[in-house]
């Protein structure tokens, strides 16, 4: 936008080239439940409950940090039928959507609801402070170990637990399949799945 402005004043001839950096989309690390179990022990072990609350939260909801800071209590509702679910209405994308939550997202949100804006609290620096400590505290040095590993988490279970790829695109407010693709990454037991599919009988 400063450049747009700034070519459009006259301050400046043309927009220069800004080379971007491009993601390696060859390996996409996603958390075992093994690994998301050791998180949860280290972050509760230290008293950082309300951060192992949230960090499950991210994991079964798979949202953006951003989307659950701006989310507030009345985007969380019950359907009678389905039960809880909440409307994401301020999304990165401005793709709204809907999404059902799990017993353990839902007991989540009940533990850190006692604002108006639950999720508020965890701002960028405050992830960043809490993650640096787990990754100290497991002695992490993959450069890959982030907090967005959460999202990653769960589009990555949503595939290789053979939930269609409409479904897994909706349910992670991507805008096309490419984006879902990208999170499609199958564990070696789904390699087998398809060579049994295969097998004669």
């Amino acid at each position: 936008k400063v450049l747009t402005f700034g070519v459009d004043r006259g301050f400046l001839a043309t927009k220069p080239k800004i080379e971007q950096k491009k993601v390696n989309n060859g390996r996409l690390r996603f958390l075992t439940e093994e690994e998301e179990y050791e998180i949860v022990d280290v972050l509760e072990a230290s008293g950082k409950d309300d951060f192992a609350r949230f960090f499950e939260w991210q994991i079964d909801t798979g949202m953006r940090p951003i989307e659950s800071r701006h989310l507030p209590k009345t985007a969380i509702r019950e359907d009678p039928t389905h039960g809880w679910l909440v409307d994401l209405r301020k999304t990165k994308n401005n793709y709204p959507r809907t999404l059902w939550l799990t017993d353990r997202a839902y007991k989540a949100y009940v533990a850190l609801s006692d604002e108006n804006y639950p999720f508020a609290r965890f701002t960028e620096s405050r992830i960043a402070t809490a993650w640096k400590f787990v990754r100290e505290a497991l002695n992490e040095t993959d450069k890959e170990f982030v907090f967005y590993l959460t999202r990653h988490t769960c589009a990555s279970r949503l595939v290789q637990r053979n939930v269609p790829l409409q479904i897994v695109k909706e349910y992670m407010g991507h805008r096309n399949f490419e984006m879902t693709l990208r999170y499609a990454k199958l564990t070696p037991t789904n390699m087998l799945d398809a060579r049994d599919a295969l097998q004669a009988s």
